[in-house]
């Protein structure tokens, strides 16, 4: 027993005898399978993993039991051995399309996780692969966190590290996401599985970029989340970039946070994207995971065989980590390195200090400076007006989304909608690489047309200084500004003194003008091939989809569930159209509230009026409360989500 474990034991829990009591019976009948995979690892059965499930129990040992006999059966039926050894062929696909990666560690040393569902495109995922292939990788991944990355963070650290910081950023989160009924499905799976077989494994939840359409999912998700899940949760709205950003920085050093999100790192040097595709961590470590295949989780996950790293590289007399030299930049901060490392609880305790606002001190503002003050105050009044009543009128469709979404659910039915899906989502990714093919097309013309134009200037300006070489200079100096101007301090130095060199810059400015428009054909071209490909599979896909219900008579589930996608769709189109009202408006009230600080000297406000004092240390930090996310009738209902063989239609057919 060691660490934070000990503020959990309730007052007068004799917290050893439980633990002794649930070590001997898991080792007994309420243990693995006798000679199974689960049965084979011994920390399955080890002090952590125990603690870990008497914890979620309050250390009831008759709760704890029977959740851990539930998580070895669950290990077996998932069979999870097999997944950790499965290359995943797909994970290309599920990546690009559900974007999620573990980067780096927090000033705590715990891996960061961050997922991006605002990018999911839920329809194309499900081309390439399925719901049980997507569970399947995010089992095995979350499997991979408790065996790989935890005990690498931990040994770097040179302290047991059991718990994650998770980033979710919900920017360009759409409606068509929170209601599609596979993702919700993945959603609510996923959720049951973190709460039932991973507990005391999150240490805090950071949600970036919170539209208000996060109130359908939010209003889905939290009754399915315990309070202590819950009381982690910190969320932030998308105008409130400098807020999160202050936080995240608190938790995270800059070399460890990518650029998305305030910090310092590009993986790749030039895209913010890039650390969603990289691996950078401890568990990338050759050194890290030599002493993981040494040494087993039961050893490495407590206080001693947490510093088994520590031990080593002081007897190999090195001060810093002996991995690359990308590795130590980017490593953790570790006690050997002398930095402070506090505690969660001290981050979250330290007090809010907001920065003064600054004015013109001593100086009256003029009548004129005045009334020009109250004109800008009355524009900023109006245009929060008129945010607000947008607002409200955005935040009534999603109610009555809801209220509409649970009464067609009720009369069409459940399966019938989930058998749908499919065809659904063929039919709307057709539609919309459609569009993506045409929106490809204006591209190449585009660049054929500029092309065509860079050829011939070229072609006039190598005519032309052919025939200057030969004494014949028919091209006007207003003639060759027009083809390929020159800089003002070419025009000068060579004019007069070297008019042949002049000529052949501007020539050979032409000529690379021309090869880079060439590589840009080139590389729209192939970009277009690759849209006629997808085009066609779109196509292909559609019409097996579209075939399998050519002959289907009134009850096939596509029929059936035409009034909900509909319905779906039209919703969809109102949601983007106030989402863009909104964000214009917002920008207005931005350059409103700068014009008036401008007058008085004052920092502007943020977008939603707050302020924050770039690196404040509180929990607390400009928050939106997570109530003004819930929408009443959004929980998920009992049945949800009920398999498609669990219920038919009438016919039993489509």
């Amino acid at each position: 027993m060691y660490g934070n474990n000990l503020k959990t034991i309730p007052k007068g829990v004799d917290a050893e005898a439980r633990l002794e009591e649930v070590r001997k019976r898991v080792l007994g009948k309420d243990g693995p399978k006798p000679g199974s995979p689960e049965d084979r690892l011994a920390y399955l059965r080890c002090e952590h993993m125990l603690v870990r499930f008497l914890i979620a129990r309050q250390w009831n040992v008759e709760k704890a039991v029977e959740m851990l006999s539930g998580h070895y059966r669950w290990l077996a039926d998932t069979k999870m051995d097999a997944l950790l050894k499965d290359p995943f062929p797909e994970e290309a696909h599920i990546k690009k399309f559900y974007p999620q990666a573990y980067h780096g560690t927090d000033k705590l040393g715990r891996p960061i996780y961050i997922e991006r569902p605002g990018y999911i495109d839920m329809p194309r995922l499900l081309q390439e692969t399925s719901c049980e292939r997507i569970l399947s990788y995010v089992y095995a991944q979350s499997e991979l966190q408790i065996r790989r990355r935890l005990p690498a963070c931990s040994l770097v650290r040179g302290e047991v590290v059991d718990k994650s910081l998770n980033i979710m950023d919900l920017e360009g989160l759409s409606f068509r996401l929170v209601t599609h009924t596979t993702a919700r499905k993945v959603v609510k799976d996923v959720i049951g599985m973190l709460q039932s077989h991973y507990p005391e494994c999150s240490g805090r939840m950071i949600i970036v970029n919170a539209p208000k359409v996060f109130s359908i999912a939010w209003s889905f998700v939290k009754p399915q989340l315990d309070e202590k899940t819950i009381a982690k949760v910190s969320i932030f709205g998308s105008d409130q970039r400098e807020a999160f950003e202050a936080l995240l920085l608190d938790l995270v050093d800059a070399d460890q946070l990518p650029k998305l999100f305030g910090g310092k790192c590009m993986c790749d040097g030039k895209d913010p994207t890039s650390c969603m595709r990289a691996v950078k961590g401890p568990w990338a470590d050759l050194e890290v995971l030599k002493l993981l295949e040494e040494h087993p989780l039961d050893e490495v996950l407590t206080p001693e065989g947490a510093k088994l790293l520590v031990r080593s590289r002081e007897a190999k007399g090195a001060n810093e980590p002996s991995s690359s030299a990308e590795e130590k930049e980017t490593s953790p901060s570790t006690p050997s390195q002398g930095y402070p490392q506090p505690s969660e609880d001290e981050l979250a305790s330290l007090p809010v200090t907001p920065l003064p606002v600054r004015t013109r001190s001593g100086t009256l503002l003029s009548e004129q400076e005045l009334a020009k003050l109250a004109e800008a105050e009355k524009r900023v009044a109006s245009t929060l007006e008129e945010f607000n009543r947008l607002d409200e009128v955005h935040m009534r469709t999603l109610t009555e989304w809801v209220a509409e979404f649970n009464g067609l659910v009720e009369d069409i039915g459940r399966p019938v909608i989930e058998r749908a899906q499919g065809y659904y989502d063929s039919r709307s990714i057709w539609q919309q690489v459609v569009q993506e093919f045409a929106n490809q097309q204006e591209v190449v013309d585009k660049v054929n047309s500029e092309l065509e134009v860079a050829v011939q200037k070229l072609s006039t300006a190598e005519a032309a200084f052919q025939r200057f070489i030969e004494g014949k200079d028919d091209l006007r100096e207003e003639d060759w500004q027009k083809l390929e101007p020159a800089e003002e301090s070419d025009l000068h130095e060579l004019q007069d003194t070297d008019p042949k060199l002049l000529r052949m810059l501007r020539v050979s400015k032409l000529a690379d003008r021309v090869a880079f428009q060439q590589r840009q054909r080139d590389a729209a071209a192939a970009e277009m091939a690759y849209k006629r490909h997808e085009l066609e599979e779109a196509r292909r896909r559609f019409e097996m989809e579209d075939l399998q219900h050519a002959n289907c008579t009134w009850n096939c589930s596509v029929k059936r569930a035409a009034p909900f996608y509909e319905k779906r769709r039209n919703h969809e189109l109102k949601v983007d159209q106030q989402l863009s009202q909104l964000r214009n408006v917002e920008h207005r009230l931005q350059e409103a509230r700068e014009a008036a600080a401008k007058l008085t000297g004052a920092e502007p406000a943020s977008p939603a009026g707050s302020r924050s004092n770039g690196r404040s240390k509180s929990r607390q930090l400009d928050e939106m409360s997570l109530h003004s996310f819930e929408i009443a009738g959004g929980e998920p209902a009992q049945d949800e989500f009920l398999s498609c063989d669990e219920a038919s239609s009438d016919d039993g057919r489509h």
